[in-house]
């Protein structure tokens, strides 16, 4: 993958597009269904059911396999705007390709080709998969910028958070996102010292 396919890419769009899911995962290798079917936006690491967050605010998309290419349903993809981008049903659910296809014949003067691989594609869509949305929009004049989303429930429950545990010496605490990968299983956990609670005075 081109670095200038990923410019302007934030970390979990270049973890999504490169990691290669369904492999055993290496934290937990004696466990049965330790495969790589999920990814966490906010730590931009593959996990296995057995490392997922113990944060429930952290945005994890389940990955599955469709057409032997990696998909990932719409519903799900809440950080990121897949208008244009070619969907297909699969068991009731609206799903994307997350990487470009190169089974099928590439043709420029399809009658609406892929804007990035050109790639036939149905009528209405621009795009054959998530990562040609991101390598064009990378490449022209209107950036990626304009199809990233700002996940508005947990900016503000992070928001609250803040607030609430604003300390005295006025520092304010750093979001999940801003503070480093905190997944279970596959990160090491960051250890949290408690304060004690003041003493009342002996009488």
């Amino acid at each position: 993958m081109q670095p200038s396919a990923m410019r302007g890419a934030p970390q979990w769009v270049r973890g999504l597009l490169s990691e290669e899911f369904f492999d055993a995962c290496a934290v937990h290798p004696a466990e049965r269904k330790n495969d790589k079917n999920h990814f966490c936006a906010d730590c931009a690491a593959a996990l296995c059911r057995h490392c997922l967050p113990h944060d429930p605010s952290h945005n994890v998309l389940q990955i599955w396999k469709y057409a032997s290419c990696f998909v990932v349903r719409v519903d799900d993809l809440k950080l990121f705007d897949c208008t244009g981008i070619q969907s297909h049903a699969v068991s009731d659910h609206e799903v994307v390709f997350l990487n470009e296809r190169t089974a099928r014949k590439r043709s420029a003067s399809a009658e609406n080709p892929c804007a990035a691989c050109a790639r036939p594609l149905s009528s209405g869509h621009d795009y054959c998969s998530l990562f040609c949305k991101v390598k064009h929009l990378g490449e022209s004049d209107r950036g990626l910028r304009c199809a990233l989303r700002v996940n508005r429930k947990t900016a503000a429950a992070v928001g609250e958070e803040a607030a609430v545990l604003e300390p005295q010496n006025g520092k304010r605490p750093r979001a999940s996102s801003e503070a480093g990968p905190s997944c279970g299983g596959s990160f090491r956990k960051h250890s949290r010292k408690q304060h004690l609670p003041a003493r009342s005075p002996f009488c």
